[in-house]
């Protein structure tokens, strides 16, 4: 290898470290044939809590995080078949305890002739608290959508009792603009 490729390499190293040191997802990678983790980037390490030798040299579905997670044997063997698995609200435990929602992507790469996974951990638990409020907003809307059309309607049913008693005590109507919606309605046309 000449100078000038090796210095390549280097700086190509040296990009990549720094990119996978400073990614703000976490990710591992892991041998493809056995599933054993070769590296994690400080992202994950700092998430979960774990330190990076909790992880290094132990197949995925060993690692305590993900240990009874969708990351399991099975789900090995089918992302070695299609290259490619995600999982989008994977619930995950950190060493302190705290519950947080990830998104888990891996995908199966070629690197020097050897396949390797890249798997990308992705912290979605503030997407999915705002998902949860937005919900609970809209259903309390739906609510008071509900009750202020049902008092609308109350409210005109008994402006045209008003308007139908006035009549009968033959009295001036109190409520014209009711007029016009009885003479609409299909109820009020079959008592005429």
């Amino acid at each position: 290898m000449n100078m000038n490729a090796e210095t390549q390499l280097i700086e190509s190293e040296t990009r990549y470290r720094r990119l996978f040191e400073s990614a703000k997802d976490g990710i591992l990678i892991l041998d493809a044939d056995n599933g054993m983790v070769v590296d994690v980037n400080p992202f994950l390490t700092g998430l979960l809590g774990y330190s990076k030798e909790q992880f290094m040299g132990k197949n995925l579905w060993e690692v305590g995080v993900f240990k009874d997670i969708a990351a399991s044997k099975a789900s090995f063997i089918e992302l070695q078949e299609k290259k490619y698995v995600r999982y989008e609200n994977m619930p995950l435990e950190t060493s302190d305890g705290r519950k947080i929602e990830v998104e888990f992507v891996s995908n199966l790469y070629l690197v020097d002739g050897e396949e390797v996974i890249q798997c990308n951990i992705r912290d979605i638990t503030e997407r999915k608290r705002a998902e949860e409020k937005i919900k609970g907003q809209l259903a309390e809307l739906q609510r008071w959508q509900d009750v202020m059309l049902g008092r609308e309607d109350r409210v005109q049913e008994l402006k045209s009792e008003v308007n139908e008693l006035c009549c009968r005590l033959g009295e001036k109507i109190r409520y014209p603009s009711q007029e016009n919606r009885s003479a609409d309605s299909p109820t009020e046309r079959s008592n005429s």
